[in-house]
């Protein structure tokens, strides 16, 4: 909805890259403060780095932390007057990509042992549409210490980046970018910020506004907390037990008849609606259904990668994975640490409970048909 050029910048994004050397084999991680990413552009990515530093493919994420409030880099609308300078500042993320790595290698390799840190964050984030759900609250943290200084860290929880509503004009990484930036200052370090499965998880039910105070009380808070379980460090150890890789195909027409009927339904509420999230939301669902409607059907591969790396278990998501299929897909792991990754190496869309159809914008948003969710994370967990 936000059509205008932006105003300023509240806080800089940023490349954020970790690269590990572990029994020997290096991995690459790396996150970026925008909101979405395509295959194209990270499967591009990933090949040139793994073909400069040989190294696997599958060990190079690249994640987005979804932020509303960064600029898009998605070949989507591609062609909209307002989109046409998008390529310029996809060659500038990429460039950052690729210096950033280059920077991690020719610092070279600090002998490191890491710890970690957990815990569950109350009353600030949860279910964005049902307060009372069981939603995935949790924190991980992973210190990388070289004597006793941290050198490097991991932070990944599970919201909605989406503090900052839609007047919001200024550039920002908004809450995890944030979040991100209180640990850099907290231990003198750089955290790489992973998304988790945050499909329907936000502060909608327990926000108090919509802009940069909203934005810095919640990241205080959630900070507050954070602060008082990392009193506690566990070391852990780190080895490569496994590495591979889980497809799971979408090919279906879609019921276009339905899906009119819902367009029209979802117009008439657009144009009575009041507030500013039934605005966002609905106008955001009836541009997706428009699209839909347009595209007749579904062709999508969701390609996640697996690492077990001893007390660190970790699954990429391509998409918008809904918060209890990640407790799910975590009950099944088994190291002491487990992080489901959202948004990562690019994402297909919302992955929606099939119960949730028709109740709210992420059915209406997601490319996959009813029941497809659970069929495709039934298939992640038999291949863990």
């Amino acid at each position: 909805m936000r059509t205008g050029k932006s105003i300023g910048v509240l806080d800089e994004l940023y490349c954020r890259t970790l690269v590990l050397r572990i029994n020997g084999e290096i991995f690459i991680w790396s996150t970026w403060d925008l909101c979405r990413l395509e295959e194209p552009i990270s499967d591009y990515a990933r090949t040139v780095l793994a073909g400069k530093y040989s190294v696997p493919k599958e060990n190079i994420i690249i994640g987005v932390i979804h932020t509303h409030s960064g600029p898009d880099i998605s070949f989507e609308d591609e062609g909209e007057d307002r989109n046409h300078r998008k390529a310029v500042y996809r060659e500038y993320v990429m460039k950052q990509l690729f210096d950033a790595v280059d920077e991690c290698f020719e610092r070279g390799f600090l002998e490191v042992t890491p710890y970690m840190v957990k815990g569950t964050i109350e009353g600030v984030y949860g279910n964005r549409n049902y307060r009372d759900k069981p939603s995935d609250k949790d924190i991980n943290i992973i210190l990388f210490r070289n004597e006793n200084h941290v050198v490097a860290g991991m932070f990944q929880f599970t919201c909605h980046p989406t503090v900052l509503g839609i007047h919001n004009m200024k550039i920002s990484s908004d809450l995890l970018g944030n979040i991100g930036k209180a640990l850099d200052e907290k231990y003198n370090s750089i955290f790489i910020t992973m998304q988790g499965a945050c499909g329907d998880m936000g502060n909608r039910q327990y926000r108090q506004g919509n802009n940069e105070k909203e934005l810095w009380r919640v990241r205080d808070e959630i900070m507050e907390q954070i602060d008082i379980f990392a009193e506690t460090e566990t070391p852990m150890e780190l080895k490569v037990d496994a590495v591979k890789t889980a497809e799971y195909t979408v090919h279906q027409a879609y019921d276009i008849d339905a899906m009119k009927v819902q367009l029209a339904e979802d117009e008439k509420k657009l144009a009575a609606a009041v507030t500013e999230d039934d605005k966002k939301l609905l106008w955001s669902g009836v541009r997706h259904l428009k699209r839909k409607i347009a595209a007749g059907g579904v062709n999508a591969t969701l390609r996640s990668v697996i690492f077990h790396l001893g007390d660190l278990e970790i699954i990429t998501i391509p998409g918008e994975l809904f918060s209890t299929f990640g407790m799910e897909i975590k009950k099944h792991f088994h190291a002491p640490m487990r992080i489901v990754w959202g948004y990562a190496n690019y994402s297909a869309g919302y992955i929606v409970e099939k119960d949730e159809y028709g109740k709210g914008y992420e059915s209406r948003s997601t490319p996959f048909p009813q029941g497809e969710a659970e069929l495709y994370v039934d298939h992640l967990i038999k291949s863990l």
